[in-house]
């Protein structure tokens, strides 16, 4: 059974009414999820509970979870109605700092017996150390999680192959000092997370653009590559083009500049990333 899910990081998301470009922005966000049809889908930076209320009004056919806590913002999971899941937060992604985001775990069960654990990340920002060393704690603990579950199955069978995938924005932008000409590139953060989980067994998935941020034409920053998707070694997804694994959507796909800067003014400055889970 295939399983298709959409993680995406909605710019400060609060649901409230207001002019201009970001008019109706849940009406048309709910849009989106609604054409693409996936069977999970996370949405970060959800500012206010406006956009629970109104998910749960304009998506019928989800169930849906929100994370708590006094961070400002959440992550918002639906599940499609019928669909087995169980879901916890995970506070240790917090790091002891209250400020900090929660992971949420949603575990599918399509079939009895098989499991499809999803961890929804949003990782520490910033190119400062602190928030680089915040990213760093925080990507151990999702090691730390995944070797947790292999730890299971395998006592009584050595040859199980686990599941396990972690999506959303991991904020990998690199590290700068100040006054120094040391630092690590976004490059070099990328590829050393991507060397930290092959060594347990898992890997980024291949996405169909190298970059998933994008504030527009009249912003100084450069496009960037934020979000991620890693997923066990075994796993296969469907092909999204070109030998792509996920799917960046949204001002991505759009190849005018004023037609990705209105994309971007209506919806958020993050590109959906899309993906279908073949075999697990």
């Amino acid at each position: 059974m295939e399983i298709k899910v959409l993680c995406w990081n909605v710019e400060h998301f609060s649901g409230r009414l207001r002019d201009g470009p970001r008019a109706d922005r849940v009406q048309r966000v709910a849009d989106v999820i609604r054409d693409e049809a996936p069977d999970v889908f996370a949405i970060q930076e959800v500012t206010g509970r406006a956009v629970f209320e109104a998910f749960s009004r304009k998506l019928p056919g989800y169930s849906f979870t929100i994370t708590e806590g006094p961070q400002t913002m959440e992550i918002l999971v639906g599940v499609r109605a019928g669909l087995r899941s169980f879901i916890t937060q995970r506070s240790e992604f917090k790091r002891n700092n209250p400020a900090l985001r929660p992971g949420m775990l949603v575990t599918v069960t399509p079939e009895p017996g098989r499991n499809l654990p999803i961890l929804f990340n949003h990782l520490k920002s910033m190119p400062d150390p602190e928030g680089f060393g915040l990213r760093t704690a925080m990507i151990e603990r999702a090691n730390g999680l995944w070797r947790a579950l292999m730890r299971g199955p395998t006592e009584a069978d050595p040859d199980a192959e686990v599941p396990f995938v972690i999506a959303g924005d991991l904020n990998l932008m690199g590290m700068h000092l100040s006054f120094s000409q040391a630092g690590v590139s976004q490059d070099e953060e990328i590829a050393r997370t991507a060397r930290r989980f092959e060594r347990s067994g898992m890997r980024l998935l291949r996405k169909s653009h190298s970059a998933t941020f994008n504030k527009g034409s009249g912003s100084s920053l450069g496009q960037s590559d934020l979000d991620h998707v890693i997923a066990a070694r075994h796993m296969q997804f469907a092909d999204q083009g070109d030998g792509a694994e996920v799917r960046v959507a949204g001002w991505a796909e759009l190849d005018e500049v004023a037609a990705q800067d209105d994309w971007i003014a209506r919806y958020s400055d993050h590109a959906p990333l899309i993906f279908t889970v073949t075999a697990f």
